[in-house]
């Protein structure tokens, strides 16, 4: 997992470039890289098993069947065979010398780029760490190695419809229908990679991005439209309110959203950004407020099942009544009895319990739709476990007994 890096990335992917890798690298691990070999065939070849490896290169990169391009990994590579690989024209790969030293007389031109591993340096690539700013959101926003590979996938996508109305058309006037999914300061990198896959000289973006006054009207006209509103600073309330109490809040809100929400209606950001997502909800599901039953599933801390202590929940309502929610969160453990009723136990001996009137916090949902069926039923539980006292790990048949 070493490789799954914003750099690799870029170099093999946006820039289409070369890497040499150097020491010796296990074929299986050196394989992670092959997730930024997209629009690729990935051919392995074994140096040492090779005594023409330049002449096997030079006949499969010209004659190859495959509707895409070849992408070579090409591993433990003596050094006197490296520079005449590199020599060759339209040649991707990757190559792994079975070196331990440096190898700087090697380093020529920009087209490969040189990486140690045991020292984790590259010898010729000197990219910050703001120009890899797309790099580094697609890999963390990505939960596992295919959904980045899937996101991967759809710039290549783009990228060919880029191709494609490139060869049609005589203007730029679609780019930016087909780069719209993408924040304008990705758009480079995009392009970048159409002309590095495609071989093709691609526009300068300055020519297809919207002028300054048309954006900044057309934003203006959208904001008023939909009546978007800015909450951030209600988020960052909640979470510097308390630590415990922020970090249920996060996870409720992803759990609200799993259960609650069309994916299809969010940007990438909206999906994995709790900020992005809470300013989602304010503006589209909880326009009023934040609905009383999400309130009271919060003070219950139904996902962490962390208990507050009493200045704890002060906290909390000191937190709502800055947050102008005018809600008790706790009432449902402060109800008082409504009335007295006996009941006769296996043994024929009465027992006077108390008994409390529960009204659902929220309406109770089709068993059609079992999601929030399932959702609601699970709260009352919580609240009837609340209301008879159950402690942690004690079963309900047990508190309550034989029936």
């Amino acid at each position: 997992m070493d490789f799954i890096r914003p750099e690799f990335l870029n170099i093999l992917f946006f820039q289409q470039k070369n890497l040499v890798i150097y020491p010796y690298v296990d074929l299986k691990h050196l394989h992670y890289l092959e997730l930024f070999t997209t629009g690729y065939s990935v051919i392995d070849l074994e140096s040492t098993a090779l005594h023409n490896l330049k002449e096997i290169l030079e006949f499969e990169a010209t004659n190859s069947y495959s509707q895409n391009p070849t992408f070579f990994f090409i591993y433990n590579v003596e050094r006197k065979k490296v520079k005449e690989i590199m020599e060759l024209d339209d040649i991707h790969c990757i190559i792994n010398i079975n070196s331990n030293e440096d190898i700087p007389e090697l380093v020529n031109g920009s087209s490969y780029i040189f990486f140690n591993k045991k020292s984790k340096q590259f010898l010729n690539y000197n990219t910050l760490d703001k120009e890899l700013e797309f790099e580094q959101s697609l890999i963390s926003s990505s939960q596992n190695k295919e959904i980045l590979q899937d996101r991967i996938q759809k710039i290549k996508i783009t990228a060919t419809k880029i191709f494609t109305a490139l060869n049609q058309e005589e203007d730029l006037s679609s780019l930016p229908n087909i780069l719209q999914e993408y924040d304008q300061k990705y758009w480079s990198h995009i392009l970048k990679m159409t002309g590095g896959y495609f071989d093709i000289k691609v526009p300068d973006i300055k020519h297809i991005l919207p002028k300054p006054s048309k954006l900044a009207q057309s934003s203006s006209v959208d904001n008023i439209k939909n009546n978007i509103k800015d909450f951030s600073n209600e988020y960052e309330i909640i979470l510097s309110s308390h630590k415990a109490i922020g970090k249920e809040f996060i996870q409720l809100i992803h759990n609200y959203r799993e259960k609650r929400v069309n994916p299809a209606h969010l940007e990438l950001e909206e999906l994995f950004n709790p900020q992005k997502l809470y300013n989602y909800l304010r503006n589209h599901h909880w326009k009023e407020d934040i609905p009383p039953d999400f309130i009271r599933q919060w003070a219950r801390m139904t996902i962490s099942h962390y208990k507050l202590s009493d200045t704890e929940r002060e906290i909390f309502e000191s937190l709502l009544r800055t947050l102008r929610i005018d809600i008790n969160p706790f009432e449902h453990s402060q109800v008082p009895p409504k009335k007295r009723v006996h009941k006769t136990n296996i043994q024929g001996i009465k027992n006077e319990h108390k008994v409390q009137v529960v009204h659902p916090s929220t309406p109770i949902p089709s068993v059609q739709d079992w999601v929030q069926f399932k959702s609601w039923m699970i709260e009352q539980l919580d609240l009837l476990e609340e209301l008879i006292g159950v402690s942690d790990g004690e079963n309900i048949n047990e508190r309550l007994g034989p029936t």
